[in-house]
């Protein structure tokens, strides 16, 4: 496994943590699992989301901060697509208990190919629907000049109308000229747009 991970980070790719289901609120072992996968790099990873997307904003962007990561991109819907926190731009988390910002930055998830794509759970929709809803987001956040971003799982590509979609989508935002980034590029290069510290 750690060939093929050093393989795809060869190749460009940002390898971010997606960490286990009960590392949400246990800061010791988001720590254990980042470094072993530092440790299979050889260099720092930054970004992480939680699998399954299991977070409890009173607890987790602490956890999050004190494992030492920069960006975030949990925060997003399993079974809908949108806005969960009402914005497509990225901001710093909080320490809710603390009551202090923190130094890391959540790129919150906007589009999940099984929500939309699932035929048993969340919305349950066709190829076609899909993508519509993807235009009626995309053009929300191209209006305000935001950040989109996309979770499609690599399990699903066998799937030919998810496949088809992920193409689609891809080929769509290309046309639009879309600043195409991981979540640490984007990260990086919002930072330098608005000289964020």
């Amino acid at each position: 496994m750690a060939e093929i991970i050093q393989e795809i980070d060869r190749q460009g790719w940002e390898i971010g943590l997606h960490p286990s289901w009960y590392s949400f609120d246990d800061a010791d072992e988001l720590k254990r699992q980042k470094e072993s996968l530092e440790k299979a790099l050889g260099h720092e990873v930054v970004s992480v989301r939680q699998h399954y997307l299991h977070y409890d904003i009173r607890v987790t962007p602490a956890v999050h901060a004190a494992a030492g990561f920069k960006y975030d991109s949990t925060l997003g819907f399993n079974d809908n697509v949108g806005f969960r926190f009402g914005t497509c731009y990225p901001w710093h988390l909080y320490d809710l208990k603390t009551e202090k910002e923190l130094p890391i930055k959540e790129m919150s998830l906007i589009i999940q190919d099984s929500a939309m794509l699932s035929p048993t759970k969340g919305m349950r929709l066709d190829e076609n629907t899909a993508f519509q809803y993807i235009v009626q987001i995309t053009n929300a956040v191209e209006k305000v000049g935001g950040i989109l971003t996309l979770l499609w799982h690599p399990n699903n590509i066998i799937k030919p109308e998810w496949w088809r979609l992920y193409l689609r989508t891809l080929e769509y935002l290309k046309k639009k000229n879309a600043l195409f980034g991981s979540v640490k590029e984007i990260g990086q290069w919002w930072k330098r747009l608005i000289k964020d510290e």
